[in-house]
């Protein structure tokens, strides 16, 4: 997610309300949390990726149930 978010960096999440495209979340992807940007909203899924184009071409599908909130503040 760099340059927003970078390796370390701490962030408080926010779990109420709805999840909108070009949101921040973070969710759990096997043993790891990842923080990426929504891009697109299904009914029981989004697909998320990172903000760094040059490093992480991947999408992720995240089921609803795996995200644990926004990201709302970093520190």
């Amino acid at each position: 997610m760099e340059p927003v978010f970078c390796e370390f960096d701490r962030v408080i999440t926010y779990n109420w309300g709805k999840i909108q495209k070009g949101s921040v979340v973070v969710f759990r992807h096997g043993s790891l949390y990842l923080i990426k940007r929504v891009k697109e909203l299904g009914t029981d899924s989004v697909v998320a990726v990172s903000d760094n184009k040059k490093l992480a071409k991947r999408e992720y599908k995240v089921k609803l149930a795996d995200i644990i909130g926004r990201a709302i503040l970093k520190y």
